[in-house]
């Protein structure tokens, strides 16, 4: 059996959003674990923050020149957006379903109950009677 995850999701508690713009942006990445606690300028709010307030679906490029953020560094940012079902696209990108809370809810569905059934397999799992445990 492997020890490296399949999916790895963090989950944080925050308090309610407030008026600031990017405070809310930043809490929502603490919260998914998309950034850590004490983690300055992530390129990864800035990314969010480009795609929220573009308007329209956005190249790398664009992106990159907006965040000042190297090209590579933005495609790498954009993969772990997409693999949370967040943003959508290929060579531009938007956010998924074109509005964050429908695509925050297909990340719940799909990413967490995904996480949470396999932890519930193991639980039953474990729970069954066998004679040589180990």
């Amino acid at each position: 059996m492997r020890e490296e995850p399949i999916t790895e999701v963090t989950l944080r508690k925050y308090e309610p959003p407030g008026d600031n713009f990017k405070a809310n942006i930043r809490r929502f990445l603490l919260s998914l674990g998309m950034i850590r606690p004490g983690d300055k300028n992530s390129p990864v709010e800035a990314i969010l923050h480009s795609i929220l307030t573009f308007g329209q679906p956005v190249s790398v490029r664009e992106l990159a020149q907006q965040t000042r953020i190297s090209e590579s560094g933005v495609r790498y940012h954009v993969l772990r957006l997409k693999t949370m079902r967040l943003i959508e696209g290929h060579g531009k990108y938007r956010i998924a379903e074109g509005d964050l809370s429908i695509a925050y809810k297909m990340f719940r569905r799909y990413a967490l109950e995904d996480v949470l059934d396999r932890i519930s397999e193991y639980a039953e799992h474990i729970s069954k009677p066998i004679t040589n445990r180990d």
